[in-house]
C-alpha cells in the first residue's frame, strides 16, 4: 500500500481511554444513520489505501515504537510527541490543519486534523456527525468496519474502526481508533492505527501521544 493515511477532509484522521478494535466479529456495526440533518463537512479527498499491492519492503524491521520526539507546528496550534523515524505528510490547506505520520513500512499511522466546521453542530448530533465524517474518510477501504460512536463524559466522541490492507502479496487486518474533540469553534480529530497483530503492543505509546498533545484553540488555523 502507499500513502497509508494521507487523510484529507474539509473536515476531518486523541485518545483518553480507547480499547482495541475487535476482529471480524459481530460487535462491529455501521451507525444507524448514514447522514444527519445537520450539514457536515464534505470530504475533499477521502482517506484511502492503494488498490494495487506493492512489493513488501526488504529487511523491514519489526514494527515497534522505541523513542518519541517533540513536534511543534510553526503556528503553535499543536504540540505533540511523535515516533522518531516516522514520515510526516502535511496535507494541510487554508483553514485546515492535517498532519499524518506514517511508519516506514506504512504499517502504522497517527494523524491530527483541526478545522472549523461550516456550521454549528449541536451536542446531540455530534456522534452522528462524527460517524458520517469517519465513514466518508475511510468507508472506501477494503473490508471497512466501524463500531457505533461512543460519546464520553468529557464531551468527546470515540469511533473504533478496521479495514484490510495489502502489503506485498499479503492482506493484513488494520485496526484504528479516532476521537473527536471540540475546542472553541474547532473540531480536533486524532486517529491512531496499526496492523492488527501489533496494535495491542503499540496502544500505550498511542495513548501517551494522544494524552500529551497540546492544542491551542485560540490560534487561528493557518
Amino acid at each position: 500500500m502507499s500513502n497509508l493515511f494521507i487523510l484529507s477532509l474539509a473536515a476531518a484522521i486523541a485518545i483518553g481511554s480507547l480499547t482495541a478494535c475487535g476482529n471480524n466479529g459481530n460487535d462491529f456495526s455501521m451507525p444507524a444513520n448514514d447522514s444527519t440533518k445537520v450539514e457536515v463537512p464534505v470530504p475533499i479527498a477521502s482517506a484511502s489505501v492503494a488498490t494495487s499491492p506493492k512489493p513488501a519492503p526488504v529487511n523491514l524491521p519489526d514494527l515497534q515504537i522505541k523513542d518519541l520526539a517533540q513536534y511543534k507546528h510553526p503556528s503553535g496550534i499543536v504540540t505533540m510527541e511523535v515516533p522518531k523515524g516516522w514520515k510526516l505528510i502535511d496535507g494541510s490547506q487554508t483553514g485546515e490543519l492535517l498532519l499524518t505520520w506514517n511508519e516506514q513500512g506504512e504499517r502504522a499511522t497517527i494523524s491530527v486534523n483541526i478545522f472549523v466546521p461550516p456550521n454549528v453542530i449541536p451536542d446531540d448530533r455530534l456522534a452522528d456527525t462524527f460517524a458520517t465524517i469517519i465513514k466518508g474518510m475511510y468507508g472506501n477501504q477494503a473490508d471497512f468496519e466501524m463500531r457505533s460512536p461512543v460519546p464520553e463524559d468529557a464531551g468527546t466522541v470515540v469511533i473504533e474502526w478496521a479495514s484490510t490492507l495489502e502489503i506485498g502479496n499479503s492482506k493484513v487486518k488494520f485496526q484504528a481508533s479516532s476521537k473527536l474533540q471540540r475546542l472553541n469553534d474547532k473540531f480536533v480529530i486524532f486517529t491512531f492505527g496499526a496492523i492488527a497483530p501489533k496494535f495491542p503492543e503499540l496502544k500505550d505509546y498511542f495513548f501517551r501521544i494522544a494524552n500529551g498533545k497540546v492544542i491551542n484553540a485560540d490560534i487561528a488555523i493557518p
